[in-house]
């Protein structure tokens, strides 16, 4: 469970949150420039917010006050951020097993949930671009991560593939059975994919 109390100062936006990610999915909706990729980047360790805390369970991942701040190796956080992140001259086992701090079952276990056993020895850059985005997630859950974190996961889709990649994101994700933050901008994944429902409005985070 992730506990957060943090505002991140940007030249276009001050972002504020206070609350507690637990189990299930979360979906973060907002407008484009809200804060909502700030925020995301901040639990990730990729961001240092200004003002706050954030912990993992008893853990203290960041203490402004203390000057502690855990950096983003160390948390053990699933990030799969916006747009085609995959490396296209790499396989697809490559690209899952790129952060080298997983295992052989793992890797096993997601080919075959993410319906990928037969491009294993495929270039990632010749597959299509749902298959591309179920390696991302592949790699954002190799290493059996505390928490994932997705970042506009299906922006880069068209509608039609967007609805299909969806339903299998959700149900890989709820057999990994970890805390899931979903960021997006688009309403209607709320009912569909999350457990629960934040706003990110000029900012402020409401959870």
């Amino acid at each position: 469970m992730i506990t957060f109390d943090i505002t991140i100062e940007r030249p276009s936006v001050l972002v504020k949150a206070k609350g507690t990610l637990p189990q299930g999915i979360t979906v973060l909706t907002g407008q484009s420039g809200s804060g909502k990729s700030t925020f995301i980047k901040a639990i990730a360790g990729l961001v240092k917010p200004n003002t706050g805390t954030i912990r993992h369970d008893e853990i203290v991942w960041v203490n402004v006050d203390h000057k502690l701040y855990v950096p983003v190796r160390e948390r053990h956080v699933g990030y799969m951020p916006q747009g085609n992140m995959v490396f296209p001259h790499l396989t697809v086992e490559a690209n899952i097993t790129y952060s080298k701090r997983g295992d052989a079952a793992s890797c096993e276990t997601l080919l075959k949930q993410l319906g990928l056993e037969k491009y294993r020895h495929t270039k990632a850059g010749k597959l299509s671009g749902g298959e591309q985005q179920r390696v991302a997630l592949g790699r954002a859950l190799y290493s059996k991560p505390t928490v994932l974190l997705l970042d506009e996961p299906l922006s880069a889709l068209d509608w039609t593939l967007r609805k299909q990649v969806r339903t299998d994101l959700v149900t890989i994700i709820k057999q990994w059975d970890i805390p899931c933050l979903w960021v997006t901008h688009d309403e209607d994944e709320v009912a569909v994919v999350g457990d629960r429902h934040w706003t990110c409005t000029q900012g402020e985070i409401e959870c």
